[in-house]
């Protein structure tokens, strides 16, 4: 178990908008103990992360869309917990993405020991309704990106005498859901690949942990979806701090499989005891809501 020291609040003076570019960021960053590096770190469950591991005290490498957005929250963490968090805005769907976070990180002496792949995104509907384009995209997100994120990284975190290694899965990796095929056959893959990995580099000391939500409540298009379903989400749903509270607890705990919320995790031990064909209808009784999402 890694002995973690906790960030402690501190003033700064005002920084001018013309100063927030990643340059600032640069000029100050402290190599003098590794970091966690977060993709999709600036909304949802991965902003709620990096609060949570800030004042755990740790060091930052935010990723996320390239806005001012990412480089304010960089700001807002700095002057808050005491730690360094740097903003690196990039399209994660860009084929050479992973490459150039890690030639930055490399270019920098920025070590890494905390690596969670968090950016991905959903779409839900009658699967010939949604456009091609969009299913690339989503593929290319949510399994590509991490693949290469892991690939990169992963020789670097076996130096570290303890590293981690949190994949953003989904729940219904466990449970296929109707009307959402492709995005759940995404989340399958991440499942699929963190428990294989973690077998693999054990031996190393790196946990590669996953973490299986419910629906979380993260943005305008998921309150839709959750709308969409009624009282049956309501059931499941979960703000993003509570996630990133049991996640990160779980990680640190070497965890491999992670599914936040009592009633979340109730619902997968029963699919694993349900007859397929039972668990498939009763699966597209509960989604059918998304046929006209």
């Amino acid at each position: 178990m890694v002995t973690i020291a906790k960030g402690t609040p501190k003033k700064q003076p005002s920084i001018s908008l013309e100063n927030r570019g990643i340059r600032h960021f640069l000029n100050i960053y402290d190599t003098s103990k590794p970091y966690a590096l977060l993709t999709g770190a600036s909304m949802g469950i991965g902003r709620s992360m990096a609060h949570k591991l800030a004042a755990l005290g740790h060091h930052l490498i935010l990723v996320a869309l390239p806005d001012q957005t990412l480089k304010d929250f960089a700001i807002e963490l700095e002057k808050t917990y005491n730690v360094k968090a740097i903003p690196y805005g990039i399209d994660l769907t860009a084929e050479d993405a992973p490459k150039r976070i890690f030639d930055f990180c490399t270019k920098h002496n920025l070590e890494v020991n905390i690596l969670i792949n968090n950016a991905g995104f959903g779409l839900g509907g009658l699967f010939e309704n949604i456009d091609l384009t969009q299913y690339n995209t989503m593929m290319s997100l949510n399994t590509r990106t991490i693949i290469g994120m892991t690939h990169y990284f992963l020789p670097k975190l076996k130096q570290h005498q303890e590293s981690y290694i949190l994949n953003t899965s989904s729940m219904e990796a466990l449970l296929p859901v109707p009307y959402k095929s492709v995005y759940t056959a995404t989340k399958g893959f991440i499942y699929s690949f963190s428990l294989a990995l973690r077998e693999e580099v054990r031996p190393y000391n790196v946990n590669v942990s996953v973490l299986c939500p419910g629906s979380v409540l993260t943005n305008k298009e998921g309150l839709k979806r959750i709308k969409a379903m009624g009282w049956k989400a309501k059931m499941m749903v979960m703000m993003p701090d509570e996630v990133a509270d049991n996640a990160l607890d779980k990680m640190f705990k070497k965890k491999g499989v992670i599914v936040p919320g009592g009633f979340n995790l109730f619902f997968t031990k029963l699919g694993k005891v349900l007859p397929t064909s039972v668990k498939m209808n009763l699966l597209e009784k509960i989604f059918s809501a998304y046929k006209e999402h």
